[in-house]
């Protein structure tokens, strides 16, 4: 059988309406905004920006209103309606170290959403890759399988014809049962391939087009690795999260050490004419500033007219001694000490994953040139077993075997390209760049 092999196009035109469907790379990567996965993340950072809103609002102006009823035995009943503004002016504020404490927490929630959606971009490449690698394996598969029963004929005629041994023709049996086996098995990788990516997407799997992007070679950054391990600790999620808790922990412990020298003071002043009052207060623990004013609205018969006057107030506790707020200043220092450790940990951790991530790239840039040359030797075979058989020295089988051994080896380096650029992706991951910035990412 001469030249039987067919081209991985006409097995792909035999396969389910699905596969025969287009599905580039681009076109699935702008799908990812509108999955699962990425909506989760989105909602989780909309929690930190709620949070900061709930702060801010905390902090800002806020106005009470109240009434007090009193009924009095021989002097009738007293109506006085009041309100009250407040407003947090003080920098040390307990409000104030909410809303400090909920931007922090927004910032880390970005960067969280930011290695989410990083993590998402990564796997979708994975995914897509590997749906085109199961494909070009069922091709294989089929075409091994055609290879070992062409190759089960011919043992069994020499076996009748006295020149094979029963070994042989045993092995060729052996040989085909693995081809079916080796099948089955690219059957069910395949459509495990197919669900795996349409569930990420979101899609009907029978809707699910072919890939049909092919890898691409990448290269290794330009830059020196040392210029790489700066780059990435300047901007990697869990460095950057790390600097982040270490300024709460050093926040918390100023919050603390100033709680316990700040006195309990406030001053007031009030001036009141004819029962109506007006006061105003501030608070220099809190920080919070107060403004109050009482109105009657029914006096009593025999309640008469206040005099007109003003009072002024101080007050001033000063804690002399207070375990409590000596121990929130201990536990705070605890906490900025593993916050450091936290941080410098996180450092050597992304150096170390960043050397890790450079080395991958190499190795796999140098698997490519390995499955190129393969490749070439695969080629070189497949021309002189057609040269044999036209020159009547070489088998038709013999070229079917070139052709199944071209196909493992154009399956070999695509696999090393798909691995070489699933590393570069990694090793840009791990320098904490950001994928999705063209996707709709905010």
């Amino acid at each position: 059988m001469n030249k039987f092999l067919p081209s991985i196009a006409i097995l792909l035109a035999l396969a389910p309406p699905a596969l025969t469907q287009s599905l580039e790379l681009p076109q699935a990567l702008q799908a990812l905004p509108n999955t699962l996965d990425w909506k989760s993340a989105d909602l989780n950072y909309e929690s930190a920006v709620r949070q900061l809103e709930a702060a801010l609002a905390a902090q800002g102006f806020k106005l009470s209103g109240g009434a007090d009823y009193t009924l009095r035995e021989g002097s009738g009943s007293g109506l006085t309606v009041s309100g009250t503004a407040s407003l947090g002016v003080l920098p040390w504020s307990s409000s104030a170290d909410a809303v400090r404490s909920a931007e922090r927490a927004l910032e880390r929630a970005a960067l969280t959403r930011r290695e989410a959606r990083n993590n998402l971009y990564i796997a979708l490449h994975t995914q897509y890759f590997n749906l085109r690698q199961a494909q070009t394996d069922l091709a294989l598969a089929q075409a091994t399988l055609a290879l070992r029963e062409r190759q089960l004929q011919i043992v069994t005629a020499q076996n009748q014809a006295g020149s094979a041994t029963l070994s042989e023709l045993l092995t060729a049996q052996q040989n085909l049962d693995a081809a079916r086996s080796s099948l089955l098995s690219a059957q069910g990788a395949l459509e495990l391939a197919r669900l795996t990516l349409a569930g990420t997407l979101g899609l009907n799997p029978q809707q699910l087009g072919s890939p049909t992007t092919p890898p691409e070679e990448p290269s290794l950054p330009g830059e020196s690795l040392e210029a790489l391990l700066q780059r990435a600790l300047a901007a990697r999620s869990d460095v950057l999260r790390a600097l982040s808790q270490l300024r709460d922990a050093e926040e918390n412990l100023a919050s603390a050490e100033r709680d316990r020298l700040i006195p309990n003071a406030s001053m007031s002043a009030a001036y009141s004419s004819s029962g109506n009052s007006v006061s105003a207060g501030l608070n220099f623990k809190s920080g919070v500033a107060s403004l109050s004013a009482a109105l009657p609205v029914l006096q009593g018969t025999g309640s008469g007219l206040q005099a007109q006057g003003y009072s002024l107030g101080l007050s001033l506790s000063v804690p002399i001694f207070d375990p409590v707020s000596d121990s929130r200043i201990r536990t705070a220092q605890t906490a900025l000490q593993a916050a450091r450790q936290a941080l410098e940990t996180a450092r050597k951790a992304a150096e170390l994953d960043v050397r890790q991530k450079y080395q991958n790239l190499q190795t796999a840039q140098a698997a490519i040139a390995a499955a190129r040359a393969a490749l070439n030797t695969a080629n070189q075979n497949l021309r002189t077993a057609q040269a044999r058989l036209q020159a009547g020295t070489g088998t038709s089988v013999e070229v079917q075997a070139a052709q199944v051994s071209q196909l493992q080896a154009q399956r070999n380096l695509e696999a090393a390209l798909i691995q070489a650029q699933l590393a570069a992706l990694a090793l840009q991951n791990a320098l904490g760049a950001d994928f999705t910035a063209t996707l709709g990412g905010r």
